[in-house]
């Protein structure tokens, strides 16, 4: 029996009610509903809405982010990499923590040990950040990187490609609100104001410019295991076919979560979620039989140490 995906909220927590999954999937589409819209599509009160989505904030069942391009920020380099460790995986894990440039750490199943995404301004400062975090350290035992070239027909609030260039200046109050909404993308005008020492009136013009200029996303993270996704994974790919064209059909699997076309002996890594080892079986099966997918490197999801899109957000980028 495979294990379960990473997750952020409490394994003991009851199950989620057929209200709770209505507010998840009003969130999926707007992350900043109001509560009165909230209310109006569930069919329950405004009261218990605020209630409910207060809790689900509060367990982690849901996350509702602000996304930006790293490259909007100046980071113009995304690497994943795979690792083998030496012993303990929740050794090395903590030993890659200090490094804030690695949004997201999980242990996992299967090809590797840990799996790791990081940003960098260029791909002088990621050789930087693996010669530390990785080939200098002694829990490491082997690894294999990855550069991101393309998010093709991205998903989950990705940009579609790592080399879009910033609509327009983002200045001191930008990154301060960008900063705000990395963390919490339903924060109050009035509590981003606070935060930045600016009227709500200004912080709410300023959030909705960011927003109609395409600078940030606001995207929803519900927790995979508490919407019946319980298997959850990396897959890299070999394409003996046109990578963009395979990307394009692999895209198009409900499992697909977010795919990457990357540099390597691997030309596609994608994460994904599935409901139970069945329906993971019938996945891996599709996606092996798909036309272009010479070969194919699983890694099931097993503990989660990171992950962030609080991507550094220097004045000079």
């Amino acid at each position: 029996m495979l294990h379960s995906p990473p997750r952020f909220s409490d394994p003991s927590l009851p199950p989620l009610d057929e209200a709770d999954r209505k507010i998840i999937d009003i969130l999926m589409l707007d992350g900043r509903a109001s509560g009165r819209e909230l209310a109006q599509q569930t069919g329950i009160s405004e009261a218990n809405v605020s209630r409910r989505l207060a809790r689900l904030i509060e367990e982690k069942s849901v996350r509702v982010l602000g996304f930006v391009p790293p490259e909007f920020l100046g980071l113009n380099t995304q690497f994943v990499a795979y690792l083998r460790t030496n012993g303990s995986t929740d050794a090395a894990a903590a030993s890659l923590l200090a490094h804030e440039q690695i949004s997201y750490i999980s242990a996992a199943l299967g090809a590797c040990d840990l799996v790791i995404y990081g940003t960098a301004r260029d791909t002088m400062e990621m050789v930087s950040i693996m010669d530390r975090a990785i080939v200098d350290n002694p829990l490491i035992h082997d690894s294999e990187c990855h550069v991101v070239l393309e998010f093709p027909d991205a998903k989950r609030g990705h940009a579609p490609s790592v080399t879009q260039v910033v609509p327009r200046q983002i200045d001191h109050t930008d990154r301060q609100i960008i900063r705000q909404a990395q963390q919490d993308a339903r924060m109050s005008f009035t509590d981003i104001a606070l935060q930045t020492n600016i009227s709500p009136t200004s912080a709410a013009d300023r959030f909705r410019k960011l927003l109609t200029d395409g600078i940030i996303r606001v995207i929803t993270l519900p927790d995979p295991s508490r919407v019946g996704l319980t298997l959850s994974g990396n897959v890299r790919i070999v394409a003996d076919t046109a990578t963009r064209a395979l990307a394009g059909e692999l895209n198009k699997l409900p499992e697909i979560a977010s795919l990457a076309i990357v540099s390597g002996r691997f030309q596609i890594a994608a994460d994904f979620n599935t409901r139970d080892s069945a329906h993971f079986d019938d996945f891996r099966t599709r996606i092996l039989n798909t036309r272009g997918v010479q070969h194919a490197e699983i890694c099931i999801d097993r503990k989660l140490y990171r992950q962030h899109f609080n991507w550094a957000t220097p004045e000079g980028a």
